[in-house]
C-alpha cells in the first residue's frame, strides 16, 4: 500500500563531500621510530635496580688506632700530676723551723743545769773511788800503824792513841776532801767546756737541719713542677701521635671513599646505559625532515542514502526500553 509508504522508509539524505589528507612516513623513518618504541617500552618496564655495594667507607685502622690513642692521651697526664700533688703535699709538709727546734732547743739549755749531766758519771766513777780508796788506806795502813806503835810502847786503848788515831783520820778527810774539791773543780771545768761544745754542736746540728730540710722542700717544689710539666708532655705528645695517625687515616679513608664513589658511579652509568642509548637514538632523529609525500582523497555521498525510517526508529526506542527495563530490579 504506497499510503503506508512514509511509515516504512525514511527521508533521503542530501548529498556531501568529504576530501582527507594523509602525510607518508619513509619505511626506513617508521621502522627506525617503531624499534626505538619498543627500546624505550621495554627500558621502562625494567625493574628498579638497588644498589648493594656500600656508600659510605668506614673508618681505617690507623683512624681507629687514634681514636684509642686520644682516649689514652686524654687522660695519660694523671699519674704524672698525682704524683706532683703527692710531692707538692709533702714539700709543703717540711718545715724548716721544725727541723731545727728540736736542736734548737737542746742548744738553748743553760750550762749549769747541762753540766750536772756530765757531772754524774764522774762523780760516781772517780769521786767514789777516791773516798773508798781514803776509807781503805785508812782501815788498812794508818790505823794499825798507830795501833802498832802503842802497843809496842804498852799503850794501847790509852787516850794519846785514840788522839793519834783521830788526828789521821782528821788528817785524810782533810786530804779526801781537798783532793775530792780540786777533783771536782777539774770535773766541773771539763763537763763545763764538753757541755758548751755539745751545745755549740746542737746549734750548728740545727742550722744544718733548717739547711737541709730547706733544700729538700725546694727540691721537692721542683720535683712536683717538672713531674706536673711530664704529665702535661706525655699527654702533649700522646695527642699529637694521635692527630699524625688520623691525618694517616683520614687519607686512606678519603681514597676508600673514591673508590666507593666510582663503583656507585659505575653502577649508575651501567643501568642507565639501556635508557642513554635510548635518548641518544631520539636525539638523532629531532628535527630531521620526514621526506615522505603526501596523498588526498575526496569521497561524495549522493542522495540515495536514506534515514531511518519512523518504524525503525520506534523498534529501535522499544528494544532500548526493553533492555533498560531488564536493567532495572524487580519489584
Amino acid at each position: 500500500m504506497a499510503f503506508l509508504n512514509f511509515l516504512t522508509q525514511g527521508t533521503p539524505l542530501p548529498s556531501t563531500t568529504s576530501s582527507l589528507t594523509t602525510n607518508q612516513v619513509p619505511q626506513y623513518l617508521s621502522d627506525y621510530l617503531y624499534n626505538l618504541m619498543s627500546g624505550a617500552y621495554s627500558a621502562a618496564q625494567q625493574e628498579y635496580q638497588p644498589y648493594g655495594g656500600p656508600r659510605i667507607a668506614g673508618f681505617t685502622d690507623p683512624q681507629q688506632a687514634a681514636f684509642q690513642t686520644s682516649q689514652q692521651a686524654a687522660t695519660a697526664y694523671q699519674p704524672q700530676l698525682q704524683a706532683a700533688k703527692q710531692t707538692a703535699t709533702q714539700a709543703g709538709g717540711l718545715s724548716t723551723i721544725g727541723a731545727a727546734q728540736p736542736y734548737f732547743s737542746q742548744a738553748g739549755k743553760t750550762l749549769p743545769s747541762t753540766i750536772q749531766d756530765y757531772m754524774n758519771p764522774y762523780q760516781k766513777n772517780v769521786i767514789e773511788t777516791m773516798g773508798s780508796e781514803a776509807q781503805r788506806q785508812l782501815q788498812e795502813k794508818i790505823l794499825p800503824a798507830i795501833g802498832d806503835q802503842f802497843t809496842r810502847a804498852g799503850q794501847f786503848g790509852s787516850s794519846r792513841q785514840q788522839e793519834i788515831a783521830q788526828r789521821g783520820v782528821r788528817d785524810v778527810a782533810s786530804d779526801l776532801e781537798s783532793n775530792i774539791g780540786k777533783q771536782l773543780a777539774a770535773g766541773y771545768t771539763t763537763a763545763g767546756t764538753q757541755a758548751q761544745a755539745d751545745l755549740q754542736r746542737m746549734a750548728s746540728i740545727g742550722q744544718a737541719a733548717g739547711q737541709l730540710t730547706g733544700t729538700e722542700e725546694a727540691n721537692k717544689a721542683a720535683l712536683a713542677g717538672v713531674q706536673a710539666g711530664l704529665g702535661q708532655k706525655e699527654q702533649a705528645l700522646g695527642l699529637t701521635g694521635a692527630a699524625a695517625q688520623e691525618a694517616v687515616g683520614s687519607q686512606q679513608q678519603a681514597l676508600n671513599q673514591k673508590n666507593l664513589d666510582l663503583a656507585y658511579q659505575d653502577f649508575q652509568q651501567q643501568r642507565d646505559y639501556p635508557q642513554q642509548q635510548i635518548g641518544f637514538l631520539s636525539n638523532v632523529v629531532r628535527g630531521l625532515p620526514s621526506g615522505g609525500g603526501t596523498s588526498s582523497g575526496a569521497t561524495t555521498s549522493l542522495g540515495n542514502t536514506y534515514s531511518a525510517s519512523p518504524l525503525a526508529s520506534l523498534a529501535s526506542a522499544g528494544l532500548s526500553a526493553a533492555a533498560l527495563s531488564n536493567l532495572l530490579p524487580k519489584s
